[in-house]
């Protein structure tokens, strides 16, 4: 499990309340992160926008999130310090719930964390937001994403909706994924998936086709539907389809082609699963001076992105 995959199991509450039991915004305690402070000036509070919970010691001036409160208590200075004091934490909040890191075989039994929603009428914010990706609102009824007022893990609210940090969720299956677009890269993603939660496979038809695009994101699959193009996405960024599933697949599509993201990250694994299941992977054009398929056509002309992506296809007709 990567650091990201650990920070999508925990949120800012969740490391502040491991150190310090129940937390309370606003309120000023001694600061745990000296032993001498013997009057109080140690409190938290929400960001600005809403994506997270600060900290602020007003006895040694230092501030910052979560993730810098912890490396400031347990004296972490190193990546592998970080993940496993977050991977501590992980299991304390879900002592049922299987767990591996990318650096330990130790397991834990087998449970999920419970998240749950409610649900909220999409909002000229979400329609602007969907909008510059060319995705309508009946293509996010069509993929279950649905705008929420806010979301709970295991019955306990972790984030609300705001104007200025919309909030959506992807129904995948039986679980969720939420997604907070303008949240810090440490809290935009929250999810209870699997590997076999494939985004988009339920949405794809059943009895296959011509060709099936696998790219990163269940954004990127509804801004391909939206060019006419089936595609699914593996349920993280640091998966892929499971083996079996993917022989379904190639049992009922002629083709498969990988697009993933042209970063470094991205090439780097689309070439990897290129090699391995004996898939052709395409990138979008440089030209575009962007990633991925959603960002191409949020920079540029929807029309043109899509004129590339029909022409780059061609061979497959």
């Amino acid at each position: 499990m990567s650091l990201r995959d650990l920070l999508d199991k925990v949120d800012d509450y969740d490391i502040y309340s491991y150190y310090l039991g129940p937390v309370k915004l606003k309120k000023l305690i001694n600061s745990p992160l000296r032993s001498d402070d013997q009057i109080p000036s140690f409190a938290l509070f929400p960001s600005r926008d809403g994506s997270g919970i600060l900290f602020k010691d007003h006895g040694n001036g230092e501030s910052g999130n979560a993730l810098k409160f912890l490396k400031l208590y347990r004296g972490i200075q190193t990546r592998d310090e970080l993940e496993r004091e977050l991977l501590r934490i992980v299991r304390r909040m879900n002592p049922n719930e299987n767990i591996r890191t990318a650096k330990t075989t130790k397991l834990v039994s087998s449970g999920v964390t419970d998240i749950g929603i409610v649900r909220q009428p999409f909002t000229e914010v979400d329609k602007r937001y969907w909008k510059q990706f060319h995705i309508s609102i009946d293509t996010l009824k069509r993929f279950n994403v649905f705008s929420i007022k806010y979301f709970l893990c295991n019955r306990v609210v972790r984030g609300t909706y705001k104007e200025t940090n919309p909030m959506y969720a992807y129904k995948v299956y039986d679980r969720f994924k939420i997604y907070r677009p303008l949240a810090s890269k440490y809290t935009k993603w929250r999810t209870n998936l699997t590997n076999r939660h494939v985004q988009g496979l339920a949405e794809s038809p059943q009895e296959g086709g011509n060709l099936l695009i696998i790219t990163k994101s269940l954004k990127d699959v509804m801004c391909l539907y939206e060019m006419g193009y089936n595609a699914i996405a593996a349920s993280s960024e640091t998966t892929f389809i499971p083996e079996d599933i993917l022989k379904s697949l190639r049992s009922k599509w002629k083709h498969i082609v990988i697009l993933y993201d042209r970063d470094g990250p991205g090439m780097m694994n689309a070439r990897k699963y290129s090699k391995q299941y004996e898939l052709d992977a395409i990138f979008v054009n440089k030209k575009f001076k962007s990633k991925d398929i959603s960002d191409a056509v949020k920079n540029n002309n929807f029309n043109e992105v899509r004129e590339w992506l029909q022409n780059t296809l061609k061979r497959y007709d």
